[in-house]
């Protein structure tokens, strides 16, 4: 998996070229490494945006990605994070034996934010959403992890790191 540490980014840097440099034959395997500050967030979009046209997806795909990305990371920084600590974005894609490209994005906290929650809290939050009421709300305005995450991916799962930092991952297929 390659690295890049987004901080240590310069305006110098043409982030097309980095990802077109690391996109080869419909795959990527990049973690991004950044301080959890909101500062980062834009970078990061770039970077998705960017891997998103070198794979080919069209925009509509494009944009889901960047927003389920952006909403993913904006949530790791607002509530689960420490503003000096790190949080990491994982993107790889592949296909699978069935020739559909699988995309996997994965977004990992710091665990010292004033909300963090396990694995087990968001899927006990996201069973408590799915019984409730949340899928049935229609407005295109309304944007809450699990509305967004349940419409337009394939799979949404969490999972706590081995230093019990929040992992959420998604994937889409393609």
């Amino acid at each position: 998996m390659e690295l890049i540490y987004i901080d240590k980014l310069s305006k110098w840097h043409n982030k097309v070229d980095i990802i077109n440099w690391l996109v080869v034959d419909w795959k990527i395997s990049i973690e991004f490494i950044y301080k959890s500050k909101f500062e980062n967030t834009k970078d990061l979009r770039d970077f998705v945006d960017i891997i998103c046209d070198s794979l080919g997806f069209n925009d509509k795909i494009k944009s889901r990605i960047v927003l389920i990305s952006d909403e993913l990371n904006n949530n790791a920084i607002e509530y689960w994070s420490d503003l000096h600590g790190v949080n990491y974005l994982r993107i790889n894609s592949f296909i699978d034996t069935e020739s559909k490209l699988n995309f996997n994005l994965e977004v990992e906290d710091n665990w010292k934010g004033k909300s963090h929650k396990t694995a087990l809290d968001m899927e006990t939050m996201r069973a408590h959403k799915l019984k409730l009421w949340y899928f049935w709300h229609d407005s295109i305005r309304w944007r809450w992890l699990f509305l967004i995450i349940v419409q337009l991916v394939n799979r949404l799962y969490f999972r706590n790191s081995q230093t019990w930092w929040l992992i959420v991952w998604v994937k889409i297929k393609i």
